[in-house]
C-alpha cells in the first residue's frame, strides 16, 4: 500500500508540473523531492504516520531549514484512527496528512483544521472578528453569549488565539460571516526558520567530513538521508561515502538524483581511491583532503572530476 501511495503521489506531482526525484528504495528520511517555481516539497510516505520516527523528523526539520523546503508526511491512518480528508495532523513538528488532502494541497485547496490533542483546530481572523462584532454593535459579552462562550475566550480569540472548530462555528453563526483561515503550507510561514547553530554542526566525529569543514565551510551532518553531509560554502555539496566499488556506484546513483533535486555538487570520500569517478560524481581520498588547505582547491578537483567517465 505504501508504494502505492506513493506512486500516486509521484504522479500527482507530475500532473501539476513538479519535476520529481524518487528515492523509494534508498530507505532514508524521505521518499520524494519535488519542485516547481522555486517551491520545494519533500516528502514521506507511510501507511501509518505513527511510524515515523523522531531521529528521521529531526533530519527532515533540519532539511527544511537547509533548503527552504516544505516538508509533507502522508499515510492514511495513525495507530488509534484514519485520518480525515482536509485535517492536517502533526508528528514531531512534521505536518501529516492523507493522499486525498495532499492532492487538494497540490491544487492549492488549501485545509483550515489541524487536529490537535483530540480536537480539531482552526486560525481565526481576529480583525474579521472584532472588526464584525463592532459592525454589529456587539459587545464581548453579547457575542460570548450568542456563541455560547466566555468574554475571557472571545477577547482571546480576537488576540489571536486558536479556537475549536465548533467553537469557530458557533462565532460565524452568530456574526454571519466566515472566520476561519485556511493554512497555506506553501507561505513560507512553517516551519519557522532555524537557528544555523541548529542546522550545521561544529563538534564533527568523522574525520574526513571534518576535514572538509576546516577547509572553511558549514556541514550539516545526516544519519538517515541519501548523504551523510551537506556542506554550505561558496559551492554547495552534497557528501556521501564509500568503500567497495559496488557500495561506492549505489551512493553514486543517489547523489545523483540529490544533485537534482537539492542543486548542489556531488562529492563521494573514500579511504582508498581506486576510481576518481562514478556517473559524474567525483571521487576523493581521505589522503587527499589532508593536502588540502583550502575548499577553493577541493572545487578544483570535483570540477575536474566530474568531467570524467
Amino acid at each position: 500500500m505504501r508504494e502505492t501511495t506513493l506512486l500516486k503521489a509521484i504522479a500527482l506531482l507530475k500532473e501539476k508540473g513538479f519535476s520529481v526525484e524518487s528515492f523509494l528504495h534508498s530507505n532514508t528520511c524521505f521518499d520524494l523531492v519535488a519542485k516547481r517555481s522555486g517551491m520545494m516539497l519533500v516528502v514521506k510516505v507511510f501507511n501509518n504516520i505513527d511510524a515515523l520516527r523522531e531521529e528521521h523528523a529531526e533530519e527532515l526539520r533540519k532539511i527544511s531549514g537547509l533548503f527552504n523546503a516544505t516538508v509533507i508526511v502522508i499515510g492514511e491512518k495513525s495507530k488509534t484512527f484514519s485520518l480525515s480528508n482536509g485535517v492536517l495532523y502533526e508528528r514531531y513538528g512534521l505536518t501529516a496528512l492523507n493522499l486525498r488532502s495532499f492532492r487538494d494541497l497540490v491544487e492549492e485547496k488549501f485545509p483550515s483544521v489541524k487536529y490537535f490533542k483530540g480536537k480539531s483546530i482552526v486560525e481565526l481572523d481576529k480583525e474579521k472578528l472584532r472588526e464584525k462584532r463592532k459592525e454589529l454593535g456587539l459587545t464581548l459579552q453579547e457575542l460570548a453569549s450568542r456563541a455560547g462562550s466566555t468574554v475571557e475566550s472571545v477577547h482571546r480569540y480576537e488576540k489571536g488565539a486558536s479556537a475549536s472548530l465548533e467553537t469557530a462555528e458557533r462565532l460565524e453563526d452568530a456574526l454571519s460571516t466566515n472566520l476561519v483561515k485556511k493554512i497555506n503550507l506553501f507561505s513560507g510561514e512553517t516551519p519557522a526558520k532555524r537557528a544555523e547553530k541548529e542546522l550545521y554542526s561544529e563538534d564533527i566525529e568523522d574525520r574526513a567530513l571534518g576535514k572538509v569543514h576546516d577547509l572553511g565551510v558549514k556541514i550539516a551532518v545526516f544519519k538517515h538521508a541519501p548523504f551523510k553531509a551537506f556542506s554550505h560554502g561558496s559551492e554547495d555539496l552534497v557528501i556521501g561515502k564509500g568503500a567497495q566499488r559496488a557500495d561506492i556506484e549505489k551512493k553514486a546513483v543517489a547523489l545523483g538524483k540529490t544533485r537534482k533535486a537539492f542543486e548542489s555538487k556531488p562529492l563521494i570520500i573514500t579511504r582508498k581511491v581506486r576510481f576518481r569517478s562514478v556517473g559524474h560524481v567525483p571521487i576523493v581520498g581521505e589522503e587527499e583532503l589532508d593536502t588540502l588547505s583550502k575548499f577553493k582547491d577541493l572545487m578544483q578537483i570535483i570540477r575536474e572530476r566530474e568531467r570524467l567517465d
